[in-house]
């Protein structure tokens, strides 16, 4: 086991601040505890920065950062990292607002680390049924570290010294792809993404397929131009491509067009010419 030194949890929030209460209570009721909870607000207007200001005012396990602006996930993750590298902690522990860790989550995630150079996460599971895998293993819950192609921003756990090689995470993609693209850097720099299923985390389960509310999805401003846009960006950087993700980008202009949406085509195909030109930059959309 790798000597772990301080910690500082990343938590990106924006307008959700009972869920973010939720995710607080957590880290602070780890049994290996959190040096430092990073709050990462993008400008929240539903009373974030007076809840956090009014309950955890005495609280020194907890900074918070407000970006002053909606920056997205991407932007938030950026400035959190760089706020931690900055501060002088040893490793990072980024998610979102909606991440429920179990008490023992980090103490098992950190007991077991061999190697810094390595990117590690807990076993993500359903918040629903609490068995299911969200992403990384298919099936029910195992034992042991499993190899897998890719962290999200949900638990990932990264040393600073993988930081200081890797950079910080892409800061424009706003929404959707940027902790694919900071794993996809990853493996290109030789570094394995590694789960450890001892470690849980719980996290809601949201299947819009199964649901059949995919025509909501397809009806998001945000999801339309920033998740074809990014994937482009994906492809021409690192070759990568989900095929599931190209049917239903796909399949949502052909929606569009069945459903005469001129402003979601006119922004579906300003998502692809921004993405073939490398155009990077965070877009004013309503959702």
């Amino acid at each position: 086991m790798v000597q772990v030194e301080r910690i500082c949890a990343i938590v990106v929030t924006y307008n959700r601040k009972t869920v973010l209460k939720k995710c607080l209570a957590a880290l602070l009721e780890q049994t290996r505890p959190v040096d430092l909870i990073a709050v990462v607000d993008n400008a929240s207007t539903d009373g974030t920065e007076q809840m956090l200001t009014r309950e955890y005012v005495r609280s020194p396990s907890i900074k918070y950062i407000n970006l002053g602006a909606n920056l997205g996930g991407s932007g938030g993750f950026h400035h959190g990292v760089q706020f931690a590298l900055a501060a002088g902690f040893d490793w990072m522990w980024l998610m979102d607002d909606d991440c429920l860790p179990t008490e023992t989550c980090l103490k098992v995630l950190v007991d077991n680390i061999d190697d810094r150079d390595q990117i590690y996460s807990p076993a993500v599971l359903s918040l629903e049924d609490r068995q299911t895998f969200l992403w990384g293993i298919k099936g029910k819950v195992s034992s042991g570290n499993h190899e897998v192609i890719s962290i999200p921003f949900n638990g990932l756990f990264v040393h600073r010294q993988s930081v200081e090689e890797l950079g910080l995470p892409e800061k424009n993609f706003f929404i959707y792809g940027d902790d694919t693209e900071y794993n996809l850097r990853a493996k290109k720099m030789g570094k394995r993404t590694i789960m450890v299923t001892d470690s849980i985390m719980y996290h809601p389960h949201k299947n819009v397929l199964r649901g059949f509310g995919i025509h909501k999805m397809f009806l998001n401003r945000l999801w339309t131009y920033y998740k074809l846009r990014n994937a482009i960006i994906l492809y021409k950087r690192y070759g990568h491509v989900a095929r599931n993700q190209v049917i239903m980008l796909v399949g949502a202009l052909v929606y569009y067009t069945l459903t005469l949406r001129v402003d979601f085509i006119r922004l579906w195909f300003a998502g692809l010419r921004d993405g073939l030109l490398d155009r990077l930059y965070v877009r004013q959309i309503d959702p």
